[in-house]
């Protein structure tokens, strides 16, 4: 683990803070942002919402980074509830019979395209029929209404 001048306090805080309150029980390693959304908030809003990203590109500047990523709208749901299609549509196989005679859990069992074992309750991505329910932000020319008022500050 690389030096840090964090003390141990301030980094345990920081590690369970507002940003992991805010993804909650998820396994997400991301963030997704719509751009079509973020275009259609206050003028003010995409100012502050800027410079914060602007913040966290130079505090890290010095992290080598993808240089892009690809993001692909999915439903998220539990191994054993993958229907026949969606196991066919991701590569997942179960085995037909134990592999010995006393593995009990063969039936809760699933191996993914890549060979890895998942257990029922392991969650899988399935890619969402007709992709992103968000229109495309069409250069600029997007907006969708936000529902409610955008309260300013933090």
């Amino acid at each position: 683990m690389p030096e840090t001048t964090i003390s141990p306090d301030e980094r345990r805080a920081r590690l369970d803070g507002p940003i992991h309150s805010f993804f909650g029980l998820s396994y997400s390693n991301y963030l997704v942002l719509h751009r079509t959304l973020m275009q259609s908030m206050p003028v003010e809003w995409q100012e502050r919402a800027v410079a914060l990203f602007r913040d966290l590109d130079a505090a890290f500047e010095h992290v080598e980074q993808a240089e892009a990523y690809e993001v692909t709208a999915a439903t998220e749901c539990e191994y054993s509830d993958l229907s026949d299609a969606d196991m066919r549509q991701l590569g997942v196989t179960q085995p037909d019979e134990p592999a010995d005679e006393h593995d009990e859990r063969w039936e809760r069992r699933y191996y993914d395209r890549d060979g890895n074992e998942h257990d029922a309750c392991d969650r899988a991505l399935v890619p969402r029929l007709g992709g992103d329910p968000i229109p495309h932000y069409n250069r600029g020319r997007t907006f969708i209404e936000p529902q409610t008022p955008v309260v300013s500050g933090v």
